[in-house]
């Protein structure tokens, strides 16, 4: 498993940033990680999800996935067994917010399981770059919640 975790403060409401995390559309120009949006379901505090994307750059299998918000500080989701994605990996994460004076204390979580024979390969490829990949994507984020800079996808 790899994992990569950001914390930044967002001057903008709990509110304002789990409606932009849990618009993909919107959330793939901060996570860079996701390419095409090929589904959307909503239901009241679950979303179904498919997409696909790249890993440092590499493409990867479209997934499926399950996001729950648990509670007003707690986003969750999980990757949902789905061809081909079920051959290469599962992932699971989530957004926690903590209300403060200035804002909105976000921590992102995002970790990949990998599947032999993918793991011996991918793990060391991506576990650097995964760690700061997360943690520029939330600097982006914030860029694009602020309203500070126009961010662009590269």
């Amino acid at each position: 498993m790899i994992e990569g975790i950001g914390t930044i403060l967002i001057a903008r409401p709990p509110q304002a940033i789990a409606d932009f995390v849990t618009d993909l559309e919107s959330y793939k120009l901060a996570d860079w990680k996701i390419g095409r949006v090929l589904h959307q379901e909503r239901s009241d505090e679950k979303i179904i999800m498919r997409h696909d994307g790249r890993l440092r750059g590499l493409p990867g299998p479209a997934v499926k996935l399950e996001l729950t918000r648990v509670d007003p500080h707690t986003i969750r989701y999980r990757s949902l067994t789905s061809f081909p994605s079920r051959f290469v990996l599962r992932f699971e994460g989530g957004f926690d917010f903590r209300l403060t004076p200035d804002g909105t204390e976000v921590t992102h979580t995002e970790r990949f399981h990998f599947y032999w024979p993918w793991k011996w390969l991918a793990e060391p490829f991506l576990r650097d770059w995964l760690a700061q990949d997360v943690q520029a994507e939330m600097q982006r984020m914030k860029a694009i919640l602020e309203g500070s800079v126009s961010v662009r996808r590269c």
